[in-house]
């Protein structure tokens, strides 16, 4: 009875660089990252803007040290924002309240000579002043002097009724000891329309300050 022939076993061998099939796969793997980081950047729209970094008000003039860049996807809305490849007009300000992070539209960058505003310093009470800050939106009240019968006047408390609305602080007057100001009244710098600028001017009275109350979602004084 013959024997049957006995296999020879085969030994495995360690790939090398001249094995066909690793080359292949080395050059598939490169290919797919190649084609994935193309196809990224084809889909990456993104492009640098200009932010605010601090809040900014309106007829501030504004710098490159007052901005940020950020990359953002706008699509077709991109050229209402200006570039940061673009520098700024020289003796651009602003004509709104910009927050720190808020792009800059094109269309808030004015001359000095287009603003409709004007900053206007006040005496206000001190009072009203502890939970502003720059950029808060106010209220204005001015107080009414009750007329006295002899001609002199009265000596009684001022009422206040509303003398303008959405206006915005620009600058508050530095605390002393946790308290805001100091006297009868602090100044502070509000931006109002020019047509407001003498009305404004008129109730600065030393005696009987306004009074500025915070506006539903503005930027209030953070602890």
């Amino acid at each position: 009875m013959s024997s049957l022939p006995t296999p020879t076993a085969r030994r495995l061998t360690t790939p090398s660089w001249k094995d066909t099939r690793l080359l292949i796969g080395i050059l598939l793997v490169l290919l797919s990252v190649i084609i994935g980081a193309l196809a990224f950047r084809a889909a990456d729209d993104r492009v640098g803007v200009w932010a605010a970094s601090t809040t900014l008000t309106p007829g501030e003039s504004i710098a490159e040290s007052d901005l940020t860049r950020v990359d953002v996807q706008l699509g077709d809305g991109a050229s209402r924002y200006l570039s940061s490849e673009q520098a700024l007009p020289d003796g651009a300000v602003i004509d709104r309240e910009l927050r720190a992070g808020e792009l800059l539209p094109r269309s808030a960058i004015v001359s000095p000579l287009d603003l409709e505003v004007q900053r206007v310093p006040v005496r206000v009470d001190p009072v009203s002043l502890t939970n502003l800050t720059k950029g808060s939106r106010v209220t204005v009240l001015a107080p009414t002097m009750p007329s006295a019968s002899d001609g002199r006047r009265s000596r009684e408390r001022p009422t206040y009724e509303v003398f303008a609305r959405r206006v915005t602080v620009h600058a508050l007057p530095k605390s002393s000891g946790g308290v805001m100001g100091t006297g009868n009244g602090s100044a502070a710098i509000l931006v109002v329309p020019k047509d407001l600028v003498a009305d404004l001017l008129s109730l600065d009275d030393k005696d009987h300050p306004i009074k500025l109350v915070i506006e539903a979602g503005s930027p209030e004084k953070k602890d």
